[in-house]
């Protein structure tokens, strides 16, 4: 039973990395929703916070594979990632400081805008 229990977990990490892998980018916009409302993780700064770790472990996996076969910019991935870092980090910090509910709503008022565009 305890595999039926993690199911849902095991499906959606599947999904983020396939979309992660597949283009590049999209799996951590899926990993929060998909978390809280089909993981059951209630809380969404544990929410943020575990899709950050899982989106970065998939995308290690997905540089692997790019490193090996030679489709990384390195340098121009030297510049990106540093100032990304800073990027998240600020973000984080900015995400702490609000209400776990208050954050979903400016996620979907993103999702909706990127839909849109």
């Amino acid at each position: 039973m305890v595999l039926a229990a993690a199911f849902p977990a095991l499906t959606s990490g599947s999904l983020v990395g396939l979309v992660l892998g597949l283009i590049g980018g999209g799996g951590s916009i899926l990993a929060v929703p998909l978390l809280i409302y089909l993981v059951g993780v209630r809380n969404p700064h544990m929410a943020i916070g575990t899709s950050a770790f899982a989106v970065a472990i998939n995308a290690l996996a997905g540089l692997v594979t790019h490193a090996r076969e030679q489709t990384v910019k390195w340098r121009c991935a030297g510049f990106f990632a540093p100032t990304g870092m800073v990027g998240a980090a600020l973000g984080a910090q900015l995400g702490k400081a609000m209400d776990g509910q208050r954050l979903l709503l400016l996620f979907a008022c993103l999702m909706v805008l990127v839909g849109i565009a």
